[in-house]
């Protein structure tokens, strides 16, 4: 179901998935960490700075990665077609109660990152902290609160900004966060789009 944030559009997705075992698998996977061969976090025990943007995140199994990536992919293929866009990272997040995750995006300054980005959240624990969008027209700055629930996916440009505020529930919030990137088959299909029929452009805007 696509949703509107000021011209720009995110999805939700329900995902069928053990959301009690993904939730332990996360909180095992920072308590007892394994090397992985996807490496998309570094784990937290490597990070001297409690202020660095990854101290939050958690490099998740190798099979809560493949779990992941098989479900999510599924539902971006099922937007785009098979073989448009490609698996970048997937990283487990853990807020403790009182804290928050500051405004921001998950965009790359230094290259054309043409793709998407995604959280799932495997619990919704009462008080935790909704998903929030932030967009602006002209001067005026608008936030579009999203409703976190168990098993809910939500898909989004990686250009949005986009925070979650404090969590004010008694145990530690959980979700697990993605990118995609566009393959150049995708990127293809963009460049001969001329009339924006794309799913794309719903979450990035017509260019």
């Amino acid at each position: 179901m696509f949703k509107l944030i000021n011209g720009l559009y995110y999805s939700e997705h329900n995902l069928i998935l053990d959301h009690e075992s993904i939730l332990q698998e996360v909180i095992d996977s920072r308590k007892n960490p394994e090397s992985s061969t996807h490496q998309s976090r570094p784990h937290q025990q490597d990070i001297d700075d409690i202020q660095h943007t990854f101290y939050e995140d958690t490099n998740l199994y190798d099979k809560t990665f493949q779990t992941m990536q098989n479900a999510v992919g599924g539902v971006v293929d099922d937007i785009f077609g098979r073989n448009r866009m490609t698996t970048d990272e997937i990283w487990g997040h853990i807020i403790p109660p009182n804290e928050q995750t500051m405004i921001h995006d998950h965009g790359d300054m230094f290259n054309d990152f043409v793709g998407l980005s995604w959280v799932y959240y495997p619990h919704s624990p009462e008080g935790a902290g909704d998903l929030c969008f932030m967009s602006n027209v002209g001067t005026n700055n608008f936030i579009y609160k999203t409703k976190q629930e168990k098993g809910k996916l939500f898909l989004f440009s990686n250009y949005v900004m986009h925070f979650t505020p404090r969590n004010s529930s008694n145990i530690d919030r959980i979700s697990i966060s993605g990118n995609f990137l566009a393959t150049n088959f995708l990127k293809n299909e963009l460049l001969q789009d001329t009339n924006y029929e794309n799913p794309f452009w719903k979450y990035h805007g017509r260019k």
